[in-house]
């Protein structure tokens, strides 16, 4: 099964937190690597045209995801992402993050936020029973709602076609304590462009057409 799939699977159970880290951080992985390129390569054309028409130029592009890659307070991955209508826009996703709206909100049968780990780990017998029961099937969103693929508060449906990845591990050691952007600019001279342009244009393409709005 596909990463991607793994960690829309999972990223409504609470119970299963772990399998959606270890699906969203390899898939953030794989895109990262997926789009470096031994040796620079030149910009589509179409690309180009499409960059200037949402960043006004790719110098203001290039500027703008670096620093927003450098300005993060902590891991994770920043995004190039095309919108339901075809427009490029930036988004930073922290830790195992990931860019899908599926994997925005979850569903869980404890609320987290009053109860620890351990507290729901003593639970037991017809109490835990009664805490894992599904009590409510209305509403517009969650696993039993009938209504799954709805897009969850303040969610947009998006494309990813680009993320680099600012984890320590990442560059720390090749570039140092004071060496992310650096990184983040020799990042930028080895991105395939070619691949990224005919990746994002077919994955545009397989798309319903309910979701080009």
């Amino acid at each position: 099964m596909l990463t991607q799939n793994l960690l829309l699977k999972y990223a409504r159970q609470a119970d299963k937190a772990a399998f959606f880290n270890y699906a969203s951080m390899a898939h953030n992985n794989h895109f990262f690597f997926k789009y470096i390129s031994p040796s620079p390569t030149i910009i589509p054309p179409s690309l180009e045209q499409d960059i200037i028409e949402d960043f006004s130029s790719v110098d203001s592009l290039r500027a703008e995801f670096i620093n927003t890659a450098n300005a993060m307070f902590g891991p994770g991955f920043v995004w190039l992402i095309r919108t339901g209508s075809g427009n490029l826009r930036i988004l930073a996703t922290y830790i195992a993050g990931s860019p899908y709206a599926g994997a925005h909100f979850r569903m869980q049968p404890v609320d987290m936020a009053t109860q620890n780990a351990s507290a729901v780990g003593a639970l037991r017998g017809m109490e835990w029973a009664r805490q894992q029961e599904v009590s409510n099937t209305v509403g517009s969103m969650g696993r039993h709602s009938g209504k799954e693929k709805v897009v969850a508060p303040g969610g947009l449906e998006v494309i990813p076609v680009l993320c680099v990845n600012t984890w320590e591990h990442v560059w720390l050691r090749d570039f140092g304590i004071k060496g992310k952007s650096d990184f983040l600019e020799a990042w930028w001279e080895k991105i395939d462009w070619n691949l990224l342009d005919d990746a994002s244009r077919r994955k545009r393409a397989d798309w319903p057409a309910n979701n080009h709005g």
